[in-house]
């Protein structure tokens, strides 16, 4: 016998509308009980659910105050642009900023990004060695001998790929002269690490190790966190910027090298000086440097493995004759305090960072760390004293340079749709800034110069996007605008500790680190209405990442 139709559709009906109760019932819970939240279906801000089906492409929301909107759904996505258009776009870029010093405001803000100075308890006392530096190339002490002031700046993915390092080398060697690349390590990963603008070039099948993946055989991983091992006839070539069409002249380049027992030998050829050959080979292994004349002024240095036997060489440092100042960025992919603690010789970069001279030392890593349980466990101290460790660690090599931390960029999540930032960032920074102070540096809080909280989010909606959709890192134009915030941050301190300590405004308060012609640039666009001083000298004209 057929059931009747519309009975049989009046009992579906029925479990219908039972399943729909059920499942409002159940929904409702998740909003009594704390400990079903993480299972509500909606929450205010959000999308209303399946409204969106009635609003084409507008997305139905209902704000703090509990009305209905809309708003077009249009995903602040970065789309991936090659390395090319990066170098266009950002990082090669001429700038002009001008820096006002004789009535020291402060720096104006740089949407997205928001001005940021220097903070602790006296960072004036932990910056005078390197403002003092600094005041020697602006001629105002009377000893003024220094010809180059060194800066060292450690740090993770960002620091390798030259991210903020670049643009502040460029805003301070327009303003104090032009020192040099400094130090640069043999041969670096090309996916994340490079120098845009200088050359260097391998040839030959160089072995190469990072403090973030080991694998050397000592725990000596040179400066820059890196080591290479090299065979007969493997090369490699350096240079500086390129600069009215030529490679600038370089003065003095210093071969950081391992010798030990057994090992082979290397040549050194500047193109305007004699070559120097050296044997690496040792009783036992030990740390060696060769300084190297560049004559007249050499465009380019020339290394090579020659012999049979093997060699291990840390990297080499490239200087002008100066006066003037480098920025040398010594990041490696990956690194984090662990890195540095578990896989680098204490004593070891103590001598390498001695070698150089530094007057003002950078530490820069947060972004690998979030996860630390020393990080999370109570008021984080355990993190804080790993932390202090490696700044004492770093310090060794020249505990009379100035010391400055800088704290992780924001860092964000997806969230049911949205983006957050990281919960841990707050614990980090205020970590950071503690052991930054117990150890005598001063600290910038580059989270805030991103906006604080929500920072990620906001830069990554910016038009054009200053973040890329990785939620971790920016892409060139947020790391030029982030390393613009610490130059002005920089010159703006040093500006106030020039007048705190009677010798008056700079000579040069206003800072061109740009080409000598009148177009306009980005940064110009952004701060109108301020004074700009052409630099003296040109910005390299093309670039070769390395």
């Amino acid at each position: 016998m057929t059931a009747d139709p519309r009975h049989q559709h009046r009992r579906e009906l029925r479990l219908l509308l039972g399943f729909l109760v059920l499942a409002m019932g159940l929904g409702v819970l998740t909003w009594q009980l704390p400990w079903l939240a993480p299972l509500q279906p909606w929450r205010p801000g959000e999308p209303v659910p399946l409204l969106h089906l009635v609003t084409s492409a507008k997305q139905v929301v209902v704000d703090d105050y509990g009305e209905l909107s809309t708003a077009a759904v249009e995903g602040p996505y970065a789309e991936p642009i090659s390395a090319n258009e990066q170098v266009q776009r950002g990082s090669q870029q001429p700038v002009r900023v001008p820096i006002e010093a004789v009535e020291l405001p402060p720096p104006v803000d740089r949407p997205p990004a928001r001005a940021t100075l220097l903070s602790g308890d006296d960072q004036h006392q932990a910056m005078e060695p390197f403002f003092q530096a600094l005041a020697r190339l602006d001629g105002g002490l009377e000893d003024d001998s220094v010809e180059i002031v060194r800066v060292l700046h450690w740090g993770d993915s960002t620091i390798a790929a030259d991210g903020i390092t670049g643009q502040v080398r460029r805003r301070l060697q327009g303003r104090f002269g032009d020192g040099g690349p400094g130090f640069l390590a043999i041969e670096v990963d090309p996916r994340w690490g490079m120098r845009p603008g200088i050359v260097r070039s391998q040839q030959g099948d160089w072995e190469t190790h990072t403090i973030t993946f080991a694998g050397a055989q000592e725990d000596r991983y040179g400066l820059a966190g890196t080591v290479s091992i090299g065979e007969q006839g493997d090369e490699v070539l350096f240079g500086g910027l390129r600069i009215d069409g030529k490679r600038q002249p370089l003065s003095r380049f210093d071969l950081h090298y391992q010798a030990r027992p057994g090992a082979g030998s290397v040549e050194l050829r500047p193109s305007a000086a004699a070559r120097k050959v050296v044997s690496l080979d040792a009783e036992a292994v030990q740390d060696r440097f060769l300084a190297v004349s560049g004559g007249s002024g050499s465009r380019t240095l020339r290394l090579r493995v020659v012999g049979p036997d093997p060699v291990t060489l840390y990297g080499v440092s490239l200087e002008t004759a100066g006066p003037g100042i480098t920025w040398e960025s010594l990041g490696v992919a990956g690194a984090s305090i662990a890195s540095m603690l578990k896989r680098q010789g204490r004593k070891h970069l103590a001598g390498q960072t001695r070698r150089r001279d530094p007057s003002l030392l950078v530490y820069q890593t947060g972004g690998n760390e979030l996860t630390y349980p020393l990080l999370l466990k109570g008021e984080g101290e355990g993190y804080q004293q790993a932390y202090q460790r490696v700044l004492r660690m770093l310090r060794a090599g020249a505990p009379a340079a100035s010391c400055l931390v800088i704290g992780p960029l924001d860092q964000a999540v997806r969230e049911r749709g949205r983006i957050v930032s990281k919960d841990a960032l707050d614990r980090m920074i205020a970590v950071q800034k503690r052991a930054a102070a117990e150890e005598g540096c001063a600290f910038w809080d580059s989270r805030a110069a991103m906006g604080g909280e929500g920072g990620f989010a906001r830069w990554l909606a910016h038009d054009p996007p200053h973040a890329w959709t990785d939620l971790m890192h920016l892409s060139t134009l947020g790391l030029d605008l982030v390393g613009d915030s610490l130059a002005d941050a920089l010159l703006y301190d040093y500006e106030r500790w020039r007048i705190d300590r009677g010798l008056g405004p700079s000579p040069q308060p206003e800072l061109a680190a740009g080409d000598d012609d009148d177009s306009a640039s980005p940064i110009e666009d952004r701060v109108p209405g301020r004074p700009v001083l052409r630099q003296s000298g040109r910005r390299a004209t093309d670039s070769h990442a390395d």
